[in-house]
């Protein structure tokens, strides 16, 4: 599964989504991928966006049964970063971020 299969165009609209996605793991380290990549099985929440609104959907991947749900839609974009800013100092789960 890609990331880009997460996401459905609002209202039944068709629209472009953003060609990158904001990911994060269960120890809040983010990193930004793009739309095609699988889904990293590190991966718990994933912010998307279309290209044209300023509306951030987040999905989040359900604790029991592994699957993906639209958990939240909020006004604004997303702020597109690599890091781990709980833990700087920890291992890196998602390779982007690795030095």
């Amino acid at each position: 599964m890609k990331y880009k299969d997460l996401f459905t165009p609002p209202h039944g609209e068709a629209r472009e989504p953003k060609r990158q996605c904001l990911i994060w793991s269960e120890n809040h380290e983010h990193a930004v991928a793009s739309i095609d990549d699988e889904i990293h099985p590190q991966a718990k929440r994933v912010w998307l966006e279309f290209a044209g609104l300023n509306v951030i959907y987040a999905y989040e991947k359900h604790w029991k049964t592994g699957d993906w749900e639209l958990v939240e839609e909020k006004t604004g974009n997303i702020p597109l970063v690599n890091n781990n800013p709980f833990k700087p100092d920890s291992e890196s789960v998602f390779p982007v971020n690795k030095h």
